[in-house]
């Protein structure tokens, strides 16, 4: 035999010892302490699972509570035409004048997407009088 082969079984027999000695100084636990520390465990997850289920819920009735006090998208501003009267000319309170009418828009054939509200108004555009050098908007045609 060599001197590694008596190092490890000199190893082995000090573990073994070294074993057996912790074994018989442990005292296991008395089964009512261990009955107790599950069930405060077991407690504890179910209250954090109630927890989580109303957390879960609440935030569900939540959202759709938000989601059903959305308003329905508005239709977009127009010009009046020229049989209607504007409601600056009028001088009925607002619950007595008529409501405007929108005119639909034709439907088109293109393959490009149009805006979800129609065509934005036109920008206005300035324009400097030659002599007076004051600023006017002006509405550009469409």
């Amino acid at each position: 035999m060599s001197d590694f082969d008596r190092d490890e079984e000199s190893l082995a027999r000090a573990l073994k010892r070294a074993a057996d000695a912790g074994g018989r100084g442990i005292v296991p636990e008395p089964a009512e302490r261990v009955a107790a520390r599950g069930l405060r465990r077991r407690r504890r997850t179910m209250a954090a699972l109630a927890a989580c289920a109303v957390c879960l819920l609440a935030g569900s009735g939540a959202a759709l509570g938000l989601r059903l006090q959305q308003s329905p998208p508005v239709l977009p501003a127009s010009t009046p035409d020229a049989g209607t009267p504007s409601p600056a000319r009028d001088t009925g309170t607002p619950s007595e004048r008529p409501s405007p009418s929108y005119p639909t828009p034709p439907p088109t054939a293109t393959a490009t997407p149009s805006p979800p509200f129609g065509s934005p108004p036109p920008s206005p555009s300035f324009s400097l009088p030659d002599d007076s050098g004051s600023v006017t908007p002006t509405a550009r045609p469409r």
